[in-house]
């Protein structure tokens, strides 16, 4: 299979590199695989815009604790979320000063879009999802609190444990903190 690169001019750039599924791995998914600070998490790569390098973040002022700020992306206004907010986190990446951030994954359901904080991003790797309920990782043996909502499940990857995220879950979930329910269409989807 020939790599497919996804590419952006100036600082902003990525390459993601996909590669051929197992042999015999018809059913298996191609994930993102990305990281903040000790939690790892999975994207669906349909449901990745770009991944932006070095985003100018600008904080908006009395946004919830989860919102970052915004930053322009290709002219257009994208809001920048921070996960381990979200997840209840203390903050590893600083709300007073988020100038510029390690990387951005961009995210986007239906028109709706958000980028994500992401240290680190591993590429694209494939997981087969888990055939019944029975064999998702969803209990987590280590006293962490419960899944949000956005996660579908987790699963274990080289040592990890990994979050595999629901992207219009997410969305919904990020404007439902933020008091918006403009995004109320995506919740019957």
């Amino acid at each position: 299979m020939t790599p497919d690169l996804i590419a952006s001019s100036g600082e902003r750039k990525a390459a993601i590199v996909e590669l051929a599924p197992p042999d015999g791995d018809i059913a298996s998914v191609s994930l993102m695989l990305l990281r903040l600070g000790t939690r790892w998490f999975a994207i669906d790569v349909h449901a990745v815009v770009e991944v932006a390098l070095k985003g100018e973040v600008t904080r908006v002022p009395t946004a919830p604790h989860h919102i970052m700020g915004i930053t322009s992306l290709r002219g257009r206004l994208v809001t920048v979320v921070s996960m381990e907010q979200m997840l209840g986190g203390e903050g590893l990446l600083s709300r007073e000063n988020p100038v510029t951030l390690p990387r951005l994954v961009v995210v986007r359901y239906g028109d709706y879009e958000i980028a994500l904080v992401a240290e680190t991003i591993h590429g694209i790797g494939h997981h087969a999802p888990p055939t019944s309920a029975d064999d998702s990782d969803n209990e987590d043996d280590r006293g962490d609190p419960p899944l949000p909502e956005f996660v579908r499940y987790q699963f274990a990857w080289q040592e990890h444990r990994v979050a595999l995220l629901d992207v219009r879950k997410l969305i919904v979930t990020a404007a439902r903190l933020s008091r918006i329910d403009s995004t109320s269409e995506l919740v019957e989807a």
